[in-house]
């Protein structure tokens, strides 16, 4: 387990159609970027949370879906449709029955174990139709135990 034990970290990932393109069927890892990594197995995720900065746009009814390497959409909860991912939109998937991080049935939060590599990564698909422009910031929070 690489980091400072027993502290909260932020990991911040971005996806960026003029670098990243917007293929559909597409799955782009954001953790393989430059600069970036994946989240420490040991790590318990608390939160993540998106934010458009440059509104996606598609010649079609493009979706976009963000999660781990085990579960492309756990963090958006679902496929977002183009239509919302508009300039300042913010998700954070919580609320949402599919979401990893969600519990739908009692309505609160669930932390996130990362016990696998797997787990760590921070993925995006595109689906549906190719996007045709976009921007989108994704915050990742997370706490390392000191007993991982």
């Amino acid at each position: 387990m690489s980091g400072i034990l027993n502290k909260r970290h932020i990991a911040e990932y971005v996806y960026d159609f003029s670098v990243d393109g917007g293929t559909k069927d597409s799955a782009i890892s954001l953790h393989s970027k430059d600069g970036k990594a994946v989240i420490p197995v040991g790590a318990i995720i608390t939160g993540v949370t998106a934010k458009v900065v440059d509104a996606c746009t598609s010649g079609g009814s493009a979706t976009v879906e963000w999660g781990s390497g085990d579960d492309s959409d756990g963090y958006s909860g679902t496929a977002i449709a183009v239509g919302s991912l508009t300039d300042n939109a913010v998700f954070n998937g919580w609320d949402n029955a599919a979401a990893l991080l969600w519990d739908d049935t009692n309505k609160h939060i669930i932390y996130q174990n990362v016990s696998t590599a797997a787990d760590g990564q921070f993925k995006i698909l595109i689906n549906v139709a190719d996007l045709t422009a976009g921007k989108i910031v994704f915050v990742v929070d997370y706490i390392l135990p000191t007993e991982a």
